[in-house]
């Protein structure tokens, strides 16, 4: 079986499904390829120069085709648009000719590149499926601005034909398969609720003594007592994520002579989102970090924060052990039932009362190991790929 996954915008050495889920795939034994434009990952971004370019490199990279992971990545070229943030491919329909794919995969049903596959594989007899990662937290299908760019943009005939091609579409959460069937207009007898996940031979907990030793290291490296109870939060530093609730947080605790609740913070921002964050008390910030090297940042600390917004990193801290805490308002509760706690979005004082609650040593062990359990059982790639092949296998029948 022959796979191809499209993705419109790639970087490499980052945690998201187009870098992990081709992989656990080809690591079955398929024969994998992935095709992505030349956009990196937020290259739109206004502040991408300042944020994410030291980390990425620069926000449009050369095409080319190389070997990643077991499949080959195939960056192609832009088409120009007059229309900002919108992506099509150049060679897309000659390479996937070329390719003869068994099975597409796309990570976007909302977006050119998967009406442009959608069209090419009603046309080719290629079985196609599709996802969505739009969360409810990130997305108002009743702004007005909306729903222009969804009629100025021909997207409800779109999403028509992608619907009639789709053999199945995969939602990450609930939210997330309310916004598909309600807005995308999937089919609901397509539609099957599938999260995202964590590769567990990166991300796992401490489990030895070179496991502790390097814990000690990390924590001695970045100024962290054996004391501290470190809160970690990983991933960028904007209004958006609000990062800066959890260094409000801590600032309050340590105001109050909670000296050893600490918190750290990898990632980037703009110069004023980072000295903010460095100007509360108990805090220190890390660079962004290459995501095979960022299980220790996670074993180094005691709980994980995420004060706005989903995010798979919580998912990578408690594959490593952590209890959770995140916003009550997240589409993906599940996650956090038994494994960890919700606080009120963008309230601090709140925040700092959860944080003081995992002062409990008991409490975090508890809610971790239900965490840990739930990662390997639900959220593992190796699962998630698992489950994706039989679906692709049966379509083929």
């Amino acid at each position: 079986m022959k796979i191809v996954f499209i993705t419109d915008m790639y970087s490499e050495n980052m945690g998201y499904v187009e870098n992990f889920l081709p992989k656990a795939v080809a690591k079955l034994g398929y024969e994998v390829h992935v095709i992505a434009s030349t956009a990196q990952v937020y290259f739109n971004s206004p502040d991408y120069k300042k944020t994410y370019e030291p980390f990425i490199g620069p926000n449009i990279v050369k095409p080319e085709v190389k070997q990643m992971d077991g499949y080959t990545l195939y960056r192609l070229p832009l088409k120009s648009t007059v229309r900002k943030n919108i992506i099509r491919m150049k060679g897309l329909e000659e390479l996937l000719a070329k390719i003869q794919p068994d099975i597409i995969q796309t990570f976007d049903v909302y977006a050119f590149t998967t009406y442009d596959v959608a069209l090419f594989a009603k046309r080719y007899h290629i079985k196609l499926f599709t996802e969505s990662h739009t969360h409810a937290s990130v997305f108002n299908p009743n702004s007005f601005k909306i729903k222009l760019r969804h009629w100025l943009l021909g997207f409800p005939k779109k999403l028509k034909v992608i619907d009639e091609v789709t053999v199945r579409h995969y939602p990450i959460a609930k939210d997330v398969a309310v916004i598909s069937e309600n807005f995308f207009k999937v089919s609901p007898q397509k539609m099957e609720v599938q999260s995202l996940g964590v590769d567990t031979d990166l991300f796992k907990p401490v489990l030895n003594e070179g496991d502790h030793s390097e814990k000690i290291n990390y924590r001695n490296t970045l100024g962290f007592s054996p004391e501290d109870l470190v809160c970690v939060y990983t991933g960028r530093f904007t209004p958006d994520k609000n990062p800066g609730c959890l260094a409000q947080a801590i600032n309050y605790l340590q105001e109050q002579c909670h000296h050893h609740l600490k918190a750290l913070f990898v990632g980037s921002g703009t110069p004023a989102d980072i000295a903010f964050i460095e100007s509360m008390k108990g805090c220190v910030v890390h660079p962004f970090v290459k995501v095979n090297e960022l299980a220790p940042y996670y074993r180094l600390a005691d709980i994980g924060v995420w004060p706005k917004q989903e995010s798979t990193s919580q998912l990578d801290a408690m594959a490593c052990g952590l209890p959770i805490i995140v916003s009550d308002k997240v589409g993906v509760k599940e996650r956090v039932y038994g494994s960890g706690l919700f606080y009120e979005e963008n309230n601090f004082i709140d925040l700092a009362n959860k944080i003081l609650q995992f002062t409990d040593t008991s409490l975090r062990k508890q809610l971790a190991e239900i965490g840990l359990k739930k990662v390997k059982e639900q959220y593992s790639w190796e699962a998630i790929a698992k489950k994706r092949i039989l679906d692709y296998s049966q379509s083929l029948k």
